[in-house]
């Protein structure tokens, strides 16, 4: 199947599919799905794809996002010394390429499992505008899933659970005058100084999972004033990204954020996303990483393991591309890690007579 899963990857990465232009790439997807796969979903740009399910096997779900983020690439398509390149061929067309080539392959052989295929949108954009959402709601399908593998981009390692993660404006309030008469005011950003201290000196706090550690983080990443460079300002604006671990639900990380930050400044909350469970319970999940000796990271991000954790859905990221080349001007994907994904997958999904 080396020959199918380049030409799948090269044919996708040459599809322009920017978050919020995804419709080419969906209708590509579609068209190809409907020559293998008897029940085909097209919701917007996203899409669910499976056989008739036989009710006395487990079921399994691998899900891919169809868009990139923004970027360049001089080479897109372009082979050149065992690598695919082409904007988002690591995260995730070359995880994509790997599903559409399993598709394939089951096309005449039996599987162990149920497969269920998700192509979905706007993974690369805000939480509440993502495509997987509308997919769960509208369609229970999913959550009939057993196990669940996100092939995002983690080098063919099993990465388990995810961070929480949220944003949260705080706001602090002066009072305007010019910056030659400063007694005339109150500096908002001077308002700020103990909080950007605090944060400075925050340390990384460890959560340890059976072995696998998490490390919640808090950081200052943008902010916003009132005025001009001559005017004291009357409001600054500081927006802070918390990292919370797996296992604390938003309403205990918003607590443990206001209990930071303390009184006396206005909180605005916004992109609220809830961690990922730690399944390494899951039976599936053992046997798939016993059988093949898969080494296990702890995902220090938030992936849509979390989304699905709050469906009660186990899900792991497990994918071919690498994750150094994400969002990488000229990003590519080695071909070796789409043969080695699709190896895996595919023996373990074949049943054996």
């Amino acid at each position: 199947m080396r020959e199918s899963l380049i030409n799948h990857t090269v044919n996708l990465v040459k599809i322009n599919s920017v978050i919020g232009n995804e419709r080419e790439i969906a209708d590509f997807v579609e068209n190809f799905l409907k020559n293998y796969v008897k029940n085909v979903i097209r919701y917007s740009n996203s899409l669910i794809a499976y056989p008739d399910f036989d009710k006395s096997k487990k079921t399994i779900c691998l899900l891919g996002h169809l868009d990139t983020v923004p970027g360049s690439n001089d080479f897109t398509g372009q082979i050149i010394d065992g690598k695919i390149y082409g904007l988002g061929a690591s995260d995730m067309k070359g995880g994509l390429a790997v599903m559409m080539s399993l598709i394939e392959f089951f096309n005449d052989r039996e599987s162990e499992y149920n497969l269920l295929y998700v192509f979905y949108e706007k993974e690369e954009g805000p939480y509440e505008d993502n495509g997987l959402e509308p997919l769960l709601k509208s369609f229970d399908i999913i959550q009939k899933s057993d196990l669940v593998f996100a092939l995002e981009p983690t080098n063919n390692s099993i990465q388990m659970g995810c961070l929480g993660t949220m944003h949260a404006w705080v706001v602090f309030k002066g009072k305007r005058a010019h910056s030659a008469r400063p007694w005339e005011g109150d500096n908002a950003i001077h308002k700020a100084h103990w909080l950007l201290k605090k944060l400075a000196e925050f340390d990384r706090i460890e959560y340890d999972f059976d072995g696998l550690k998490y490390y919640e983080v808090m950081n200052a990443t943008m902010c916003q004033f009132s005025g001009g460079r001559n005017i004291i300002p009357e409001e600054f604006r500081l927006n802070i990204n918390y990292r919370f671990a797996p296992g604390k639900s938003i309403e205990e990380a918003k607590e443990d954020f206001l209990k930071f930050v303390g009184g006396g400044v206005e909180v605005e909350f916004t992109d609220l996303s809830p961690s990922g469970k730690v399944c390494k319970d899951n039976p599936i999940l053992k046997d798939f990483i016993s059988r093949y000796n898969l080494k296990v990271e702890a995902k220090q991000a938030w992936t849509d393991v979390g989304r699905l954790s709050q469906y009660g859905i186990d899900a792991v990221n497990f994918g071919p591309g690498d994750p150094a080349q994400a969002h990488q001007r000229n990003e590519y994907i080695p071909v070796d890690n789409l043969v080695k994904s699709f190896e895996i997958f595919s023996d373990f999904f074949l049943k054996k007579s």
